[in-house]
């Protein structure tokens, strides 16, 4: 595995602008210095909200690297050793709560700064989270190593990074993609067989499956990756 990431879905206070506040807040810190302090550290790579008619509503979700790998994050943690530190305080005012995830990137997931030196573009993201057996989560990502060149060389989509969520004992995945558009993915849901290479994934990776959860997200003007 190469690479720590901390993947948040947020979900924003039920009341009109409470969303727009709490976006145009986060964008301004990580527009100049980056993270809040002791928020894990982390670097943010993009911020998303997922499209309608598509999920739970409203709804934030927020991508970060951890600088250092486990190391850092163990670093982190030993230096904030509060239970709950001074800037969470203002956001309570903008959300309800949230769900994390530590995400452990493969060794064909590229970092934050690969991907903003390369100019990577994801103007559209779907979001694949697997539920896998016990331990299934390194089988699974190996079938996808050996899949993901050739869906990026012909299917008109690319492979933003595979993940195994950490704690959990190799038992969920989380899978993101990028699209050029939302034509492209419309496309792919409607006429799966003409992308071939995508297609064939499909098919062994349902072997593995035991769930599936897709989200389709789109980032904040603001977002290091749009």
């Amino acid at each position: 595995m190469s690479g720590l990431f901390f993947h948040e879905t947020l979900d924003p206070v039920r009341a009109p602008g409470a969303h727009t506040r709490y976006l145009s807040e986060l964008g301004e810190i990580v527009s100049t210095i980056g993270n809040a302090e002791g928020s894990a550290g982390a670097e943010s790579i993009a911020a998303w909200v997922p499209i309608f008619l598509n999920g739970d509503w409203p709804r934030i979700v927020t991508f970060w690297e951890m600088p250092g790998g486990w190391g850092g994050f163990a670093d982190h943690f030993e230096k904030y050793r509060e239970l709950f530190h001074g800037p969470l305080e203002r956001w309570y005012g903008e959300r309800s709560g949230g769900f994390d995830r530590i995400l452990a990137g493969t060794s064909f997931t590229p970092g934050r700064q690969q991907l903003l030196t390369a100019d990577r573009r994801a103007p559209v993201v779907l979001q694949q989270i697997v539920d896998l057996r016990s331990g299934g989560a390194e089988t699974y990502l190996d079938l996808l190593s050996r899949a993901w060149e050739e869906i990026d060389a012909t299917c008109g989509f690319s492979l933003l990074g595979g993940y195994e969520t950490a704690f959990r004992h190799g038992t969920e995945v989380m899978l993101l993609w990028a699209f050029p558009d939302m034509r492209t993915l419309v496309r792919l849901q409607e006429q799966p067989t003409e992308f071939s290479a995508f297609h064939a994934w499909q098919r062994q990776a349902r072997d593995q499956e035991s769930g599936h959860r897709a989200l389709i997200l789109r980032p904040t003007d603001w977002s290091p990756l749009r």
